[in-house]
């Protein structure tokens, strides 16, 4: 079983329980690829096929933290003993009537890895080494200002009065809320009014007025280091530019193949499904946790005491939305189950409690906080759907397609929208979340 797949699958099975948008499944690019991990998810580089990490943040100084203190070590909790078959749907071929699979069309995408797309990173590489420092002077393009900012929408207060923070040029409540907050230094006090066309984010604003009273605490500027001979030997740990260049550029070919890994499994996978008859019946239980898992990607944005069918209301997500995500993972299951019976696909213990403390310590998880954060279920049934991609693919038939820079220019336009919805949240929660 190649290691590739398990992770193709663990990522196709979170991304799918966590994004409302079929579309959101596929192409994923640059920033999918280089986002640090979070609790719902694992596409990030996997351990390479000799075991070694690859590890997105060039920045760190891998030498520095090779040796780790035994005393300082937390002792591991063994793994409950598990057969894994029995976290497959039973009797799946109940439920199932397996297709021809033998000449399934699936595309992967190849990637050629650019000088630009290298700048790109190390770009994003000096950002993340940058500082924020309080600016004097009036707030201009770049700056981040923070506030404490009431909104009343048409005479009704829209909420309590929130501590939160804009960088200007980003437009996240508008160009003409950008334009109002341009100028301002800590202390200043605005009131003022903007009326909102149908194409807000915020669906409380659309076509409304909304009054603004705004207090300014602070205004920041970014304090971005040089990229230079400096920068590299103090932040990175290389000696030279030509060599950093050449290991953002290998880490950015490692994690474009594994995207093109992914987006062959669900390709493939999505091909299958559509070849495989399903009577429309399935166990409850199965429906309701593939229910839970829909709605797990979005509980990271709800905050304390908070409900997540608010997110859901910001995302514009509807419970018939939930439904569908939930159906199409009970479909993906019940397909995996079934294919797994009829050819004698077996997943051991030894390869589950591998698989586990694998990914754990890549993660910083202990096994069993790993296991218990993913789920039995989840990560039993990712194992089995790699097994079943690999033999699915040897009867496929694969067509390698370059994917061109039109491609990459409409995915990451569809990404930055996503983005951008994501940061708004996120600073809403400012205080709360992190």
């Amino acid at each position: 079983m190649k290691k590739r797949y398990v992770l193709a699958a663990l990522a196709a099975m979170t991304v799918l329980a966590g994004c409302g948008d079929n579309a959101s499944q596929q192409k994923n690019t640059d920033n999918t690829t280089q986002e640090s991990t979070t609790e719902d998810d694992l596409t990030a580089a996997d351990p390479d096929e000799d075991g070694e990490e690859l590890d997105p943040e060039f920045s760190q100084d891998v030498e520095n933290n090779e040796v780790i203190d035994a005393d300082d070590a937390e002792e591991e909790v063994a793994l409950d003993p598990i057969t894994p078959s029995e976290y497959l749907v039973q009797n799946a071929s109940d439920y199932v009537t397996l297709g021809d699979y033998d000449g399934v069309e699936v595309t992967r995408y190849t990637y050629e890895i650019t000088d630009d797309m290298v700048q790109d990173e190390i770009q994003e590489e000096l950002a993340d080494a940058s500082d924020e420092q309080s600016t004097n002077a009036p707030s201009e393009d770049g700056n981040i200002v923070y506030m404490n900012l009431t909104a009343t929408v048409e005479g009704e207060e829209a909420a309590d009065p929130d501590e939160t923070f804009i960088t200007l040029g980003q437009e996240e409540f508008g160009a003409e809320f950008d334009q109002k907050l341009t100028g301002v230094s800590a202390g200043d006090k605005l009131d003022f009014s903007i009326t909102y066309g149908d194409d807000t984010w915020q669906e409380d604003w659309q076509g409304k007025t909304v009054d603004f009273s705004v207090e300014i605490t602070d205004v920041t500027a970014s304090n971005t280091p040089e990229y230079d001979e400096d920068y590299v030997k103090n932040y990175t740990g290389y000696d030279t530019k030509e060599e950093y260049e050449a290991s953002v550029k290998e880490y950015l070919e490692q994690s474009y193949e594994e995207q093109s890994t992914y987006d062959e499994a669900e390709d493939l996978i999505s091909a299958c499904l559509a070849r495989t008859e399903f009577t429309g019946e399935y166990p409850d239980d199965l429906f309701e946790a593939c229910r839970e898992e829909a709605l797990s990607g979005y509980s990271m944005f709800v905050e304390e005491d908070g409900d997540v069918n608010d997110v859901l209301d910001m995302f514009g997500v509807t419970e018939d939305d939930i439904a569908e995500e939930a159906k199409n993972l009970v479909n993906r299951r019940l397909f995996i189950s079934a294919y797994a019976e009829a050819n004698n696909i077996e997943v051991t213990e030894e390869e589950y409690v591998n698989y586990v403390n694998e990914y754990a310590d890549y993660y910083g998880e202990s096994p069993a906080d790993f296991e218990t954060l993913y789920t039995r279920e989840t990560l039993v049934n990712a194992l089995y759907e790699s097994k079943v991609t690999e033999l699915l693919l040897e009867k496929a038939n694969v067509t390698e397609t370059p994917y061109t820079p039109e491609d990459y220019e409409e995915e990451e336009s569809e990404e930055d929208d996503t983005l951008d919805d994501l940061e708004i949240v996120e600073e809403g929660e400012e205080g709360v979340a992190e």
